[in-house]
């Protein structure tokens, strides 16, 4: 005759049980969520460089719009507006960025983006998917600054975007990412800079990440840049595409100045 379970023994293989799930199971919910926002911010990639490719094919090059500083908001409503799909504008107002509480990598705030956006004067809107982003245009630049690990050439226009929208943690790297369109296109913040160099993974703002997570995939950002560091080096050649002219290894950066 078949002996059954004793309640004892029942008892033990589901507290068993329930202490496994409990060590797993957040785990499994912390990189299923991290999976979530690297696929946001490759979504947001995608969607703006499909805004500007069909601008350009309406307006020609952008670097023949006459973009400024001053008209962003007339700008970005002329050319780039009728080619996304946005629920909001936010014009110089505090409406599309929630409270405007973001943070760098080490959780110390970040104050270059506010409830208003990135850049003066500023300009952001919420996308269909729920995606915040602000657009900027950043001024001159050349061949021989930077701005977020991109080689800048005049026009640039630099894109802030919080992935999952007013949700924690607004933290650069995490769900806050930049995009930067110089003469060469719409690049990934960080695409042109050197492994040591991107301002990502440990001891860095987290500014510079989202050219990691076009190439990769994913958040895993030390696990990357020391493969990199391992096989040579990265030569700036993430998806978001090289400068045409030689890279500048200068390690002064200009980020979006004005």
């Amino acid at each position: 005759m078949k002996k059954a379970f004793s309640l004892a023994e029942i008892l033990v293989t589901l507290t068993i049980i329930g202490v496994i799930a409990s060590m797993t199971i957040p785990n499994l919910q912390t990189n299923a969520h991290k999976r979530e926002l690297a696929a946001g911010c490759k979504k947001a990639f995608s969607t703006l460089s499909n805004a500007i490719a069909l601008a350009e094919q309406a307006n020609g090059p952008v670097r023949k719009w006459g973009l400024s500083d001053n008209s962003s908001a007339e700008d970005f409503e002329e050319y780039l507006l009728p080619y996304l799909n946005v629920i909001q504008v936010c014009k110089n107002q505090s409406c599309c960025f929630g409270e405007g509480k973001f943070y760098k990598a080490d959780k110390s705030e970040y104050n270059e983006i506010s409830d208003k956006g990135y850049g003066t004067p500023a300009v952001s809107f919420i996308l269909a998917d729920g995606t915040n982003a602000s657009y900027d245009y950043a001024g001159d630049g050349s061949t021989n600054t930077k701005t977020f690990g991109v080689n800048a050439a005049k026009p640039i226009m630099v894109f802030a975007v919080d992935v999952n929208g007013t949700k924690n943690p607004n933290t650069l790297g995490q769900d806050v990412f930049f995009f930067v369109n110089t003469r060469d296109g719409l690049k990934p913040a960080g695409a042109d800079a050197a492994t040591g160099e991107i301002n990502c993974g440990r001891g860095k703002d987290g500014s510079e990440c989202a050219a990691l997570v076009i190439k990769y995939g994913d958040l895993d950002y030390d696990k990357h840049l020391a493969e990199e560091a391992a096989a040579g080096g990265s030569e700036g050649d993430s998806d978001g595409g090289e400068s045409s002219g030689e890279q500048d290894k200068d390690k002064g950066q200009s980020q979006g100045t004005k």
